[in-house]
């Protein structure tokens, strides 16, 4: 039997297009994988919550020296506003959780709106409500004459990631975001200069 040109050739290139047909089905299966997977967020070590979430924005917990947590909550004034810790950035923040239960959170607040008042906007009391309805959170400042912003961890997933153990807690602030200083309980206003200090504030009580 007379062979056909090119008859030998044949069985190499048929296994030569499923040797290529192979190789897309590889490439387009890697492709998709690393697609989905920078959709997850690449490595998924960044924590960081979804557009628009409440709550904790980073995996970090709070640390003397390193950079305060980012969180986002609803303000307390109008709850339809979201703000974020990281909004305050380029000034010294005075952050503080509190409750209208609480007594000591009571005799605080006077001593931080003298502290506002005297250092201006060098300077951002960010009032943290634990657990508590909107008109609870805003009643107690409006009280006592307070009008520096307020948020809401409605939930206690905030105060949770930064391990409060009891109202007040108040937190010191850098300018660049680093966290200086952390005191769980009342803030008393002749304590009040020497905790500002370390954020480098000169604040005398009047």
């Amino acid at each position: 039997m007379t062979e056909q040109p090119g008859a030998a050739g044949r069985p190499r290139q048929a296994a030569g297009y499923a040797a290529l047909a192979l190789a897309v089905v590889l490439a387009l299966g890697a492709g998709a994988f690393f697609f989905l997977r920078g959709e997850e967020g690449g490595d998924g070590a960044s924590g960081q919550a979804p557009a628009g979430a409440l709550g904790p924005l980073v995996p970090e917990r709070p640390e003397i020296g390193k950079p305060a947590p980012d969180f986002a909550l609803a303000d307390a004034r109008d709850p339809s506003v979201i703000r974020k810790l990281s909004d305050f950035r380029g000034r010294v923040v005075l952050l503080n959780w509190y409750a209208s239960w609480c007594d000591p959170c009571k005799r605080e607040i006077p001593a931080f709106i003298r502290a506002q008042e005297a250092l201006g906007d060098r300077l951002v009391i960010l009032g943290v409500d634990y657990r508590e309805p909107p008109e609870q959170a805003v009643g107690i400042l409006d009280e006592l004459g307070a009008t520096y912003p307020a948020l809401l961890d409605s939930e206690g997933a905030v105060g949770t990631h930064y391990r409060l153990t009891g109202m007040p807690t108040t937190f010191l602030i850098g300018a660049d975001g680093t966290l200086l200083a952390m005191r769980a309980g009342e803030l008393r206003e002749e304590q009040l200069a020497a905790f500002l200090a370390q954020a480098g504030l000169e604040y005398t009580p009047e």
